[in-house]
């Protein structure tokens, strides 16, 4: 039987041979790194990626409040508790049976809660209608039907956040802290923790 495959000229068939013999054939590319360097890559970008996973939760817990410094105020008389950073002061000369003033004496942040009457929601609408006035520089909302919180600066320059509590009877507690606007924002997280802190009896 003839061969059926057509015959080559030698230059054709020594070109196609080395063709072919090139084809399993691998060149080292200095630009490609080796499976060790991109090992070594993904182990670094791993260990940064947790670096930085552990550097946030350090921030997260630097700014957590240590609930253990701080004190409970319970006026059973008008049925309310609130905390109280451990070492503000107690201003006798402005508290009575229905709430207290305290002051941290190292930096003036004072917190002021009180229960108030409110007869017809008139204290109510009042606290109400004063962050309305300010403008843009008190922000405040109802949350839900018998809580109100606002905050912002007040015309001194100083920070203000504030929560009410209206009782069944129609009564309130009203709770507001103030501090100086140039305090760390720890001081911001504080004043969050104490008026969320408020709850009634």
């Amino acid at each position: 039987m003839k061969n059926m495959l057509p015959t080559l000229p030698f230059g054709a068939a020594l070109t196609l041979a080395l063709l072919l013999s090139a084809c399993g054939k691998q060149e080292a590319v200095g630009d490609v790194p080796s499976s060790d360097e991109l090992a070594q890559q993904a182990d670094a970008a791993s260990q940064a990626i947790r670096d930085e996973a552990e550097a946030a939760e350090g921030t997260e817990n630097e700014a957590a409040i240590d609930l253990t410094t701080m004190e409970s105020y319970t006026n059973s008389l008008r049925g309310y508790t609130i905390m109280v950073p451990g070492g503000w002061e107690v201003d006798q000369t402005a508290s009575d049976d229905n709430g207290q003033i305290f002051t941290d004496k190292e930096n003036g942040s004072k917190l002021a809660v009180s229960w108030v009457e409110n007869r017809e929601d008139a204290a109510w609408s009042k606290a109400v209608q004063a962050v309305e006035d300010s403008g843009d520089a008190m922000q405040g909302a109802a949350v839900g039907a018998n809580e109100y919180r606002a905050s912002g600066l007040l015309a001194d320059g100083q920070k203000s956040s504030q929560r009410l509590l209206r009782n069944p009877d129609g009564t309130m507690v009203q709770a507001e802290i103030t501090y100086a606007a140039d305090q760390p924002e720890t001081t911001d997280l504080l004043a969050s923790t104490i008026l969320d802190s408020l709850t009634q009896q």
